[in-house]
């Protein structure tokens, strides 16, 4: 094999391992542990950021802010976040200073955040598709920065799925209750008490598999 070629094959193959090296350090867990500002699970978090941007991290979330000249980045590295882009408070004598687009990166893409409040999430299986266009936020969308879930008519699966990244430990819903409705106004950051509170208006029960496993399953399932 001629020196060149020998060069050349040496070169793709430093690509090969460098480009899953760089997409596999994105998303290692170090990077959220050293992130700008993070939470634990079941917490919220309010954060002002260098340019005066209002923010707050819901549970188990993690993010890095950078500042230059022309952009402003944020860059999500786990869970969720909303907040007031800076170019919507006003000053003292209600005038507006011109800045940079506030952009906040994910793993699946760089969304722009616009308009009176942004929210953006990042989690395990989002695709590319999962990024909507900017939109105006239903007031509902914000009721978890206080801690609170308006569940209308809602699958009590997904309600445990939102539950769950609240919760300290594991929390599933068992299939054969998964489609029950439910509605009302839950709380977030008290898990337990939510799950007391449906286990008294709904036919459902509670198996704890282990004390850091919990079911929510059909009152009247056969225990495996």
């Amino acid at each position: 094999m001629s020196t060149g070629r020998r060069r050349a094959l040496k070169r793709l193959s430093w690509l090969a391992i460098a480009a899953p090296a760089g997409w596999l350090t994105s998303r290692l867990p170090w990077r959220t542990w050293t992130a700008d500002f993070r939470t634990a699970t079941g917490e919220l978090h309010d954060a002002l950021l260098e340019d005066g941007t209002q923010i707050t991290l819901g549970s188990a979330s993690a993010i890095d802010a950078a500042f230059e000249a022309n952009v402003r980045r944020g860059h999500l590295l786990e869970g969720e976040t909303m907040g007031r882009p800076l170019s919507d408070v006003r000053g003292t004598v209600g005038t507006r200073a011109t800045h940079p687009p506030l952009l906040v990166q994910t793993a699946e893409g760089v969304v722009e955040a616009r308009g009176t409040q942004f929210g953006v999430q990042q989690r395990d299986g989002f695709t590319r598709d999962g990024i909507a266009a900017p939109h105006t936020l239903d007031p509902r969308e914000a009721m978890w920065t206080r801690g609170l879930l308006d569940a209308n008519d809602m699958r009590i699966a997904d309600l445990v799925d939102e539950l769950a990244r609240y919760h300290a430990g594991v929390l599933r819903c068992a299939a054969d209750v998964a489609d029950l409705r439910v509605s009302g106004i839950y709380q977030l950051t008290d898990t337990d008490a939510t799950l007391a509170l449906l286990q008294r208006t709904y036919p459902i029960r509670l198996r704890s598999i282990t004390p850091y496993w919990t079911l929510v399953e059909a009152i009247d399932s056969a225990r495996i």
